[in-house]
């Protein structure tokens, strides 16, 4: 493999062909660049989360291409939103939102079709609002001043459909309704005039980081997306809500913890809702608190009969009396089920998969089989993504040093469902030494992720340098070593078959274009966009309950909607629930200049709920 040599000050800047004082030589692996330029720092958080408040995100289409949008500042600029899409020279900054070295303090960049929308601060007197870019400076723009007396501190955007996307946020009325300023939530397409408050319930922690580190708050499924709420007047604490985009269609699903929190007020206490994953655009996956069975799995199809507990994994009490429920971590679908770290009182924390059904729901194996006072040791899996057919984690097997043939610490495994399928993948870190492997990421049929093949001296952190395998039986491969101490790689991202990067010890941003030896850009090639689905439980049509009438009917050219409320907006379906045209009206009446011949489902936003009309087109 060629190798390109750059130099690095002690400051860790990258000068091309120069020799700086105290320089140590970088070496890159052909087909690896830094993307930014020597001034440059990226500002991209370190934290596993896709969606965390400093985040490296990709974006676009098959059509136009695709981009990476960061946050990054030099001397003359403070902290602003840049764009890559792969070469040094498309990467630049995209636009100097607040002028001069004061940061415009971006946050949580997140997808949105061909664009990305954030939040992100102008100048003092607006304070943090909505914006979005399409990657040009002309292109980047305030879509709303949603709170006129400061910031709206927009949070945990979430695209619900090819137009739309949802999120939380403050105005002057959230803000002084109750004794605490709440995030309502809201909705946009895009623009000012499609910006607009969608429910004024109060979302919790939209965007915010906790420990768990790569859980989201907001989870979309099918057309619809689930999310962390009470009412506005705190009547249930922290439970699961869900939306379709209109006022009608969101609301809370089950006040899941029903034990009292305040005598006064009868308000109930929160169900600490976590871990929501989304199974195959059918169901949501999470983790729920009740004061009867503590932190166990459920599931919800988007109905209230549909959302249920699945198995009370850790039945009885523990030493306080309270619910043993140890909940579930890093949940990933794969082969039709729902793989996680879960709990059991002999194995302890060990590699689980459900069905959602409580006997589908087992132990699938025991990476950890040291012996304990009660069973065996934990093997605390975290689960990374499928690569070559197999499900990849990391997983503890001990650190007894005496006992060298089954203690190896912190190592790779995979899984293909099965207790004989499952096997640690590598030694990497010989001896019992953890190789602390994270942030697994497939681009182009290779498998990457962060780890170490050597324990680090006493005192130094982790050294977190970028690994390959390009098969599930390869022994890994260093990739790069950015430099003497604690490479940091983090937020390995997949633009378009080009893997980007980057690093605490050289906080810049890097792509590598690697194909293996053989790479297939039939099967290889990853689909980089967003799967809406079609039609299932939580994605089928309103309810034909509430009918509308409608005329012409049958129509060509527009209908007209007959009825006394005000009318927000419309969607119109094919029959078995596939979105085909959403929009706002403007008036009752609605062109029909996109459709072709055929049945569909009209329904209409109105003030009065959501009404719908079978509607023929001719």
């Amino acid at each position: 493999m060629k190798n390109k040599t750059l130099f690095v000050s002690a400051f860790g800047v990258a000068l091309m062909g120069v020799t700086a004082i105290n320089a140590q030589e970088l070496v890159l692996p052909e087909g690896m660049e830094i993307l930014t330029p020597e001034n440059v720092e990226v500002t991209v958080s370190t934290a596993r989360a896709n969606d965390k408040d400093k985040a490296l995100t990709i974006a676009g289409s098959a059509e136009n291409g695709y981009k990476a949008y960061f946050t990054a500042k030099d001397a003359e600029h403070g902290e602003e939103l840049w764009v890559s899409d792969g070469t040094k020279e498309g990467t630049k900054m995209v636009k100097d939102i607040y002028p001069g070295v004061t940061s415009s303090n971006v946050l949580y960049i997140t997808r949105f079709n061909d664009k990305v929308v954030f939040q992100a601060t102008a100048n003092d007197d607006e304070g943090a609002e909505l914006w979005i870019s399409d990657g040009t400076e002309d292109g980047t723009y305030m879509i709303a001043d949603i709170n006129i007396l400061g910031g709206s501190e927009p949070a945990g955007f979430t695209q619900i459909n090819e137009n739309e996307f949802i999120f939380g946020a403050k105005d002057y009325e959230s803000i002084s309704y109750g004794e605490e300023e709440q995030r309502w939530l809201w909705i946009s397409d895009g623009t000012a005039e499609g910006t607009r408050l969608l429910k004024d319930c109060k979302v919790i922690y939209p965007g915010a980081k906790v420990a768990t580190d790569d859980e989201r708050f907001f989870v979309r499924v099918g057309r619809k997306v689930f999310f962390k709420a009470d009412t506005k007047d705190n009547e249930f604490g922290e439970e699961l809500w869900i939306t379709d985009g209109t006022e009608a269609g969101t609301k809370m699903l089950l006040d899941i913890n029903k034990t009292v929190a305040n005598e006064e007020t009868g308000a109930t206490a929160g169900a600490q809702l976590d871990w929501f994953t989304n199974f195959k655009n059918e169901k949501l996956f999470f983790i729920a608190y009740s004061n009867e069975y503590g932190n166990e799995i459920w599931v919800s199809d988007g109905t209230t009969e549909g959302t249920y507990m699945i198995k009370d994994l850790t039945e009885g009490t523990d030493a306080n009396g309270l619910p043993a429920g140890h909940g579930a971590f890093t949940p990933r679908v794969y082969k039709d089920k729902v793989y996680f770290r879960g709990y059991d009182p002999y194995y302890g924390l060990e590699l689980f998969v459900t069905d959602f059904t409580a006997e589908g729901t087992h132990i699938v194996f025991d990476l950890n089989t040291n012996p304990t006072a009660t069973g065996t040791a934990n093997g605390s899996p975290d689960l990374f993504c499928e690569f070559d057919g197999v499900l990849f984690m990391k997983g503890a097997t001990g650190s007894d040093a005496n006992l060298p043939d089954t203690n190896f610490g912190l190592e790779l495994f995979y899984t293909d469902g099965t207790a004989e399928g499952s096997k640690m993948q590598s030694d990497l870190n010989p001896g019992t030494g953890p190789n602390a492997a994270w942030e697994g990421m497939v681009v182009s049929g290779s498998f990457y992720f962060r780890a170490q093949d050597q324990t680090p001296a006493a005192g130094s952190s982790q050294a977190w340098e970028l690994f390959k395998i390009d098969s599930k039986e390869e022994f890994p491969k260093k990739v790069v070593d950015l430099g003497e101490g604690p490479d940091f790689v983090h937020s390995l991202r997949n633009l378009d078959g080009d893997l980007v990067f980057t690093s605490q010890i050289k906080k810049s941003l890097f792509v590598y274009h690697y194909r293996k030896a053989d790479y297939d850009p039939q099967k290889d090639k990853e689909n980089m966009d967003p799967d809406f689905g079609e039609t299932s439980a939580v994605m089928a049509p309103s309810s034909m309950d509430k009918t509308v009438d409608i005329y012409p009917n049958p129509a060509s050219d527009y209908v007209c909607i007959d009825t006394d409320a005000e009318v927000y907006g419309y969607t119109i379906t094919d029959l078995s629930g596939k979105l085909l045209v959403k929009g706002h009206a403007d008036s009752n009446k609605i062109m029909l200049d996109d459709l072709s011949a055929g049945m569909f489902i009209l329904s209409v936003e109105t003030s009065e709920g959501v009404m719908n009309s079978k509607l023929t087109v001719k």
